[in-house]
């Protein structure tokens, strides 16, 4: 859990940069200055549209304004299901507090693992709704690309997802 989290995080670190690098007003730039800034951040925004799309990426051939509004998508729901993220962290804790205590307390448990459920539950329903909001942005040619991709994977066994 612990891991997913950490790659949650980063994701939402580098989404969020990649948003508020964008998202800035005007920035000088003199002759000769590097570009790193903006490079960092198409670079960002890129690294997160692999992480959605792959392996199918490129097929689709992504303008920049859906690369833009889709790490919007994207970045916002990390934020918004990264307080949800702590909350299973704070709830696996107290399993295993109530674990470790040496006497098994059943209603705590079932407590805390109805709690897990839920807040597990919140956080599928915000992967789907991102889904579907990025699938919007797509166009016809590019939904037939994650269609086949999404049945390709069916076929191998995979969950079949577009991002983990």
């Amino acid at each position: 859990m612990k891991a997913l989290k950490l790659l949650f995080l980063a994701l939402t670190i580098i989404a969020a940069g990649a948003g508020l690098t964008a998202a800035q007003v005007t920035i000088d730039i003199k002759p000769g200055a590097p570009r790193q800034t903006a490079n960092l951040a198409a670079e960002e925004d890129n690294d997160l549209i692999n992480e959605i799309f792959s392996p199918v990426t490129e097929r689709l051939n992504l303008s920049a304004s859906q690369k833009f509004r889709i790490a919007n998508i994207a970045t916002a729901t990390m934020l918004q299901a990264g307080p949800l993220f702590q909350q299973l962290d704070d709830l696996e804790d107290q399993l295993s507090e109530a674990a470790f205590t040496g006497q098994l307390d059943e209603s705590k448990i079932k407590q805390v693992s109805e709690t897990q459920a839920a807040v597990i539950s919140a956080i599928v329903s915000m992967k789907a709704r991102a889904k579907m909001s990025i699938y919007r942005q797509l166009t016809v040619e590019q939904r037939v690309v994650v269609a086949d991709q999404f049945r390709s994977r069916a076929v191998e066994g995979g969950l079949g997802s577009i991002s983990n």
